[in-house]
């Protein structure tokens, strides 16, 4: 008591002190506040970012074409309802055969039942089902149910509208207060059916079923039938991602996500089917718009803006070497954008060439055209942009198909005497027109031999 007493005192005056601090009494209360601020902001923040997630996925659906719309995906799991009908067998043996003969039951039943389908990828699953078709025996005065659970492998077509074919077996039997109708026999069953995905979440089924049981009690198979209707459920899960120790699969594209699960194993994506998100391009040049400077102009530039030309020459300005002033296109120096003028060396060989000779009725090349053709390989030789026709022609004696086969030939031996002093041959074109295209009167002595003649003709570069 007399501790007490003595530092009871120190202590309250300790405290006092303590609270009569500047800015104390506002330090608690101001750091309280700040924590209750920042847990409502953190929620509020994880609420819209999930939100603006949702709208993303939306939108990005809606940008697919219509039929690819929330289409099946790998690692996915439906769980559904079904109602339908049931249609036994004439022959069925689904009674106790040791009691008595078959009785009669209700040959078209009612069918409801649920089910459960996995796809760990997205083009084969299994699933299970299991229902219940309930009955009368009227001869027997006795209500009872058909019932089923089986298992099949389940092969689909990944599109909005998505055709399917389950293959499986289980049991088929019946179930009653009547000794007699209580049974089960093993079952293969088989059929075609189809869904239609209305949201990411939410199909619809219809599916077929045939039923083969083994035991029909004439001793041959019994077969069954079902026409079921259902609403399935799609739980669409994260696809398998690497841990710390990496997945057990391969990822050969190194996106995170295993090959077995990635629909585009070979292409690194950031979508969650492994697959490159494909990002809005309103002007279709392969540049999203997200990266485009202009998203409304196609362009072939990194930039996504098209490269300007000033003179309007087709040829762009980071290409033009004269940007205010338009190409000419004479088939001299095309490419550089530059006005150009063809030197009279070149223009010397564009058009009629004369002084090329040939024997008579023969494309053998005289001697005394030899001067002439080592003109023109100069030429060649120093402008080797240049690409030239070469073209035979003939007068009109004779007939024409032998006038234009040796117009032919002869245009060929020019060109071959170009490539034998070292031309590129794909520099050279050849054509034979034979009397086609006269330049004179093909009456006279002189017309004719005007007419046999050797042509040159500058082509583009």
């Amino acid at each position: 008591m007399n501790v007490l007493r003595t530092l009871l005192p120190t202590t309250l005056s300790t405290l006092a002190s303590v609270a009569l601090l500047p800015g104390a009494a506002q330090a608690a209360p101001a750091a309280e506040g700040k924590v209750e601020l920042s847990t409502k902001g953190a929620k509020a923040s994880g609420r819209a970012d999930k939100k603006k997630k949702r709208s993303e996925e939306v939108e990005a659906e809606r940008e697919k074409p219509w039929m690819q719309r929330w289409a099946p995906e790998n690692n996915e799991l439906d769980l559904g309802l079904y109602g339908g009908l049931f249609f036994r067998a004439d022959n069925h043996g689904l009674f106790d055969q040791g009691v008595d003969t078959q009785p009669y039951v209700n040959k078209t039943n009612a069918d409801i039942g649920g089910r459960a389908t996995y796809f760990p990828i997205r083009f084969v699953g299994i699933g299970l089902e299991g229902g219940g078709m309930p009955t009368r025996a009227p001869q027997r005065d006795t209500n009872g149910s058909f019932w089923t659970f089986r298992g099949h492998i389940v092969g689909q077509l990944p599109y909005r509208i998505t055709p399917t074919l389950v293959l499986g077996g289980g049991l088929l039997g019946i179930r009653s207060s009547d000794p007699l109708l209580q049974a089960a026999e093993g079952v293969f069953h088989w059929g075609p059916g189809v869904k239609a995905h209305i949201n990411k979440w939410i199909a619809l089924r219809l599916d077929g079923r045939h039923i083969v049981e083994g035991g029909g009690n004439d001793g041959e198979r019994a077969h069954h039938g079902e026409i079921l209707l259902g609403l399935d459920v799609t739980l669409r899960f994260k696809r398998l991602r690497r841990g710390k120790g990496g997945s057990r699969r391969g990822d050969s594209d190194g996106d995170g996500i295993a090959d077995f699960y990635d629909v585009c194993p070979d292409e690194a994506g950031d979508g969650d089917d492994g697959c490159p998100t494909k990002e809005k391009d309103s002007d279709g040049d392969g540049i999203p718009d997200s990266r485009d400077r202009c998203p409304r102009k196609w362009s072939d530039n990194p930039g996504g803006c098209p490269i300007p030309d000033d003179d309007g020459d087709g040829i762009m300005n980071n290409d033009d070497s004269c940007p205010d002033e338009a190409e000419n296109y004479n088939k001299f120096k095309d490419k550089d954008g530059c006005p150009d003028e063809r030197p009279a060396e070149i223009e010397e060989f564009n058009g009629v060439i004369k002084g090329i000779n040939f024997a008579s009725g023969k494309a053998t090349i005289r001697r005394d055209s030899y001067k002439v053709l080592k003109r023109a390989i100069r030429v060649l030789n120093k402008y080797p942009e240049l690409r030239i026709e070469v073209s035979g022609h003939t007068d009109s004696v004779g007939s024409r198909n032998s006038n234009v086969d040796l117009s032919e030939r002869r245009a060929d031996a020019v060109k071959q005497y170009f490539v034998d002093a070292g031309i590129d041959s794909s520099r050279i074109e050849t054509k034979g027109l034979g009397p086609d295209e006269p330049i004179a009167d093909n009456d006279t002595k002189s017309g004719r031999a005007e007419n046999r003649r050797i042509e040159f003709k500058l082509q583009d570069e």
